[in-house]
């Protein structure tokens, strides 16, 4: 069958054959939106001249690609042969290797190994070492091990604070050296 006369419903069989939704390969060929293109994009499917056309495209684009595991294997398996005969060993192998390969009888493996570390923290007091990492993340059951006694402290704050509705914020008593070092706005984190 020749190509359609009308250009717009060739460029839609067209579309429609390379595996575009009606509405779509309408969309394009007319330049239309919204609900338009899916009535009338519905409408020329059913045109029986569209139809036949589509029909065709598509039995031509399935001969094109005609290529399957069967044939591959037979095309492989007549290399080997032919490589046999002119005492190419080599290609032999490789060739029945691919055969092997595309029937599944040999898989490639890879194998990558990942290593997770303790990141670091962004302060210094929380900063673990790759024991107290393991304890605190690992999947053991049991309870994990606090981190330092100030994390000792800050927890049972807040254990309090949970239990009482209207407690005050903890009090957090700091050394000489702490202040001076304490970040100069709220909110800051010394990362020094």
């Amino acid at each position: 069958m020749p190509p359609l006369s009308n250009q717009r419903w060739e460029a839609f069989a067209r579309a429609i054959s390379r595996g575009e939704s009606g509405a779509a390969a309408y969309r394009g060929t007319y330049h239309t939106t919204g609900n338009a293109a899916e009535v009338n994009g519905s409408k020329l499917l059913r045109n029986a001249k569209v139809a036949e056309r589509i029909a065709e495209l598509k039995g031509r684009l399935c001969e094109k690609t005609l290529i399957d595991v069967e044939f591959l294997t037979n095309e492989l398996l007549e290399n080997a042969r032919l490589a046999r005969q002119a005492r190419q060993f080599a290609a032999v192998t490789s060739s029945l290797a691919l055969v092997a390969k595309l029937h599944g009888l040999i898989v490639d493996k890879q194998e990558s190994v990942i290593s997770h570390r303790p990141a670091p923290l962004p302060t210094k007091l929380l900063e673990l070492s790759e024991s107290e990492w393991v304890a605190q993340f690992s999947r053991a059951s049991g309870p994990m091990p606090a981190l330092t006694e100030r994390a000792k402290k800050l927890t049972a704050e807040r254990r309090k604070l949970n239990g009482h509705a209207h407690a005050k914020a903890p009090v957090i008593s700091f050394d000489a050296d702490e202040v001076e070092r304490a970040p100069s706005r709220p909110g800051e984190i010394d990362l020094g």
